[in-house]
């Protein structure tokens, strides 16, 4: 064995030994690499059903930061559906679509309303006639109003009368007014003030309190 030790063996066999070396060292880190961190980046889970269970970094970021859509539409200069992040407002739906255009009626349009997923914003033009809306008007998106005068000769027209000037008559609130706005558009004009009874929450006690300051 003392052969192996030697001077002599070593400078005949120099080369050999380094080769060998080498290939220890790269054998030796490759495992390091592979087995204590490297083979572990490409890995995907899968389900019990065969589903791969792993998602991107960026697909994971956007849930985290929450995405709403909604359908925009009417006089703006570019209609059409916007995707905005969680809790952006009306306004910046509006914005994503070209903002308003020249003939848009913006007296009821509620600006700083919530955006939610799925909401319908229409912007009506100057003297169309037509309502506004954003999602659920009860709840003060932006078309939780009409267009048009509502109160006309110290009365509230129950058929144009916007959220606010609804809410001037006695019992009414911003619930009841979303309710009187969303019966209208559902069902139509009114055509007589007690017809008002229809809406649900105004019963009769509450119609007697109004019947002298409403018109149709």
């Amino acid at each position: 064995m003392k052969k192996y030790f030697t001077k002599e063996y070593f400078l005949a066999n120099k080369k050999k030994i380094m080769k060998v070396g080498i290939m220890t060292a790269v054998i030796v880190t490759a495992f390091l690499v592979f087995v204590l961190g490297g083979g572990k980046s490409d890995m995907i889970s899968f389900d019990k059903n065969g589903t791969a269970a792993s998602e991107s970094a960026e697909t994971a970021s956007d849930e985290d930061q929450g995405i709403v859509i909604a359908d925009v539409s009417g006089a703006v200069n570019d209609p059409k559906v916007v995707e905005l992040k969680k809790g952006s407002r009306v306004c910046d739906a509006i914005d994503e679509a070209g903002g308003f255009s020249e003939t848009a009626d913006i007296t009821d349009i509620n600006r700083a309303a919530v955006v939610k997923d799925g909401d319908k914003i229409f912007i009506p033009e100057k003297g169309s006639g037509q309502n506004s809306s954003a999602g659920n008007a009860s709840e003060g998106s932006a078309g939780s109003s009409s267009s048009g005068s509502g109160i006309s000769n110290g009365k509230v027209n129950i058929n144009t009368a916007s959220s606010t000037e609804l809410q001037t008559l006695t019992g009414v609130g911003p619930a009841i007014a979303g309710k009187i706005i969303s019966y209208r558009e559902q069902n139509g004009r009114f055509s007589r003030p007690e017809d008002i009874k229809n809406v649900s929450g105004i019963g009769d006690k509450t119609f007697e309190k109004m019947k002298d300051d409403i018109s149709t």
